[in-house]
């Protein structure tokens, strides 16, 4: 007797985006992207003119059954056509822009719409057999730029019911709940345990211990006072059933992604309001769970107020994963790759662990020490027996965080730049505070996951990198997270870093004036061309931005960057001496 498959619907796929029980179950369905990343390793990630033929641009040909659970761009153009099942007209066909705008029912928003500078969509678009997703050219051969597309895919023989529109009785139904619950992110638990004390300096205060087969639906925990210094001199540990190693252990803020100030924010998996954070994930475990807060600040008393929501189990299932969040601190060290990078060896890790098990997001904190823009790294996850290149390979930091065009400080249901850097000049010098979650995306792996992400343009600068990643893993699963004394995790004080940026201003402002005259003297024998004109871009970039503060005449580098935006829209080898002239008559000014 043949075997009876239950077709997945397109309700179903709906439901993903609000079921946080599904982060916990493990499955083999693997989770990919198709991007215009830059094929040669560089950081060309906007436009691929290989993806054009007959003047379509094809992002993504897929071969089902699976759904597309994810699409981007930071700068959307052309009209978009996604074909199903080898169908002759498009189930999907409308401008690129109203697609994104989150005002095109069903791609409504909080759904689809806009984050900072970025374009998303998690409107869900299953297919039986295939998918094709392409723009046509608007206006000349306006495409659009940076395009992800985000796609799971299930094993053959997986009936999958694809997307037909509008949407069906049933169907309207689930999206309208999914509507209704990512334009209200809150805290989803009503709180059957109560824990409170005041928090010593040194002490380590079990909040709670539940025996199980059981689940914690989620918590509320609130600090007084809001100091600071208490983001990072907290510790939050979670250790299941007994493990001697906890499966969360990370520093209060920085689990809320505040690593630097308290910062409130609402989204679907956590917030942080006036009443306090709260955490909407579903944490299962087999026998026992305990939860300790430690404070290891030397001098100030935390007073924590907390409530748990949990509920019995009869048994933990052989698809549930454990719930991990750890904390990680890396002075990263740039390389010169030469303008290529392909290996993704020399990456920022967020996380490096074995499975079975599923990533579900990371917070990213950067104390960007420099004047230029630091976010150009692309974001690299690789699965299971990934070599080069990962199945997620995106076209940029920001994007990764469904931003665009640097960080600006947005939220949106999934994703946040809570801090996005200090006011121009230096616009992203100092506190950045951003974070994203994979619900519907999530990432299934089963023997081991490295999510990674450059550090600056192909891993170029030195900064000061931390993180959290979350992610459910089987028992058994190991990681690569050390523990941090505290003084390890301090960070300056939000009012320090006023001060902190005026000298660093001052001390970029003598490197800064000796690069451009090292450049300038150099231009007879070492005049620009391809291999040299990315790092003289960034040194223009930061001369463009603040040319007080460096010393020059603004009025004269305006008129420079006019010259050098003008230039722009020639062939590359043709604005290399423009370059060049721009060069020497920065050199030669002097100082006010």
């Amino acid at each position: 007797m043949a075997m009876i498959v239950t077709a997945l619907l397109v309700q179903q796929f709906f439901h993903d985006l609000i079921d946080f029980d599904r982060l916990a179950k493990i499955d083999d369905a693997p989770v990919r992207m198709e991007s215009t990343w830059d094929r040669s390793g560089g950081n060309n990630d906007g436009f691929n003119p290989a993806f054009v033929r007959n003047g379509v641009y094809r992002i993504a040909d897929l071969k089902g059954p699976g759904v597309i659970r994810r699409l981007y761009s930071a700068k959307p153009g052309g009209r978009l056509r996604i074909f199903l099942d080898g169908a002759p007209s498009p189930a999907i066909d409308i401008d690129c822009e109203r697609f994104f705008s989150g005002k095109e029912s069903p791609f409504l928003a909080p759904v689809a719409g806009q984050m900072g500078g970025g374009f998303y969509s998690f409107f869900p678009i299953p297919y039986a057999k295939s998918a094709r997703v392409e723009l046509a050219a608007r206006d000349g051969a306006n495409y659009g730029q940076y395009y992800q597309v985000t796609y799971q895919t299930y094993p053959e023989g997986v009936e999958v019911e694809s997307l037909k529109l509008p949407l069906d009785t049933q169907a309207a139904a689930a999206w309208r709940r999914v509507l209704e619950r990512w334009s209200r992110p809150e805290r989803q638990h009503s709180g059957e345990l109560h824990s409170a004390a005041a928090v010593k300096p040194g002490d380590r205060w079990i909040a709670a211990i539940v025996e199980g087969p059981g689940e914690i639906r989620g918590f509320t925990l609130d600090i007084r006072p809001r100091d600071p210094a208490l983001l990072r001199s907290l510790l939050l540990r979670i250790a299941w059933d007994g493990q001697e190693s906890p499966a969360v252990l990370t520093p209060l803020g920085d689990f809320f992604g505040n690593a630097f100030d308290w910062t409130p924010f609402r989204t679907l998996p956590m917030g942080l309001d006036e009443s306090g954070f709260y955490c909407n994930f579903v944490m299962p475990f087999a026998r026992r769970a305990e939860i300790t807060l430690i404070n290891q600040h030397p001098s100030i008393t935390a007073s924590a107020n907390w409530t748990f929501e949990q509920r019995g189990i009869p048994a933990l299932t052989p698809d549930t994963g454990l719930f991990h969040a750890r904390w990680r601190r890396q002075e990263t060290a740039g390389v010169d790759l030469h303008e290529s990078n392909t290996t993704g060896a020399d990456n920022y890790a967020m996380l490096d662990g074995t499975g079975p098990g599923r990533y579900i997001g990371s917070t990213l904190n950067v104390w960007n020490r420099h004047l230029i823009w630091w976010g150009e790294g692309d974001p690299m996850i690789f699965v299971d027996d990934d070599r080069w290149p990962p199945r997620i390979h995106g076209t940029g930091t920001e994007e990764y965080f469904n931003d665009a065009w640097g960080f600006h400080a947005s939220v949106s249901p999934v994703s946040a730049a809570l801090l996005a850097g200090l006011s121009s000049p230096g616009r992203c010098f100092g506190p950045n505070a951003v974070f994203t979650f994979h619900l519907a995306d999530s990432v299934p792996f089963r023997q081991r996951i490295r999510a990674t992400i450059e550090h600056g343009t192909e891993n170029t600068l030195n900064n000061e990198y931390s993180s959290v990643a979350y992610w459910y893993a089987r028992p058994g699963a190991k990681d690569f997270f050390p523990s941090r004394v505290e003084l390890t995790r301090s960070t300056p004080a939000p009012g320090a870093w006023e001060k902190l940026r005026s000298d660093t201003i001052a001390a970029w402002r003598t490197e800064l004036r000796d690069q451009v005259r090292e450049i300038a003297s150099a231009l007879d024998r070492f005049p620009t061309n391809a291999e040299r004109h990315p790092r003289r871009v960034r040194v223009l970039r930061v001369v463009f931005q603040m040319p007080s503060e460096l010393g020059y005449d603004p009025a004269v580098v305006k008129r420079l960057e006019d010259r050098m935006h003008e230039a722009r829209r020639r062939p590359l080898p043709d604005r290399f001496p423009v370059m060049d002239a721009i060069f020497r008559e920065l050199a030669g000014q002097h100082d006010h």
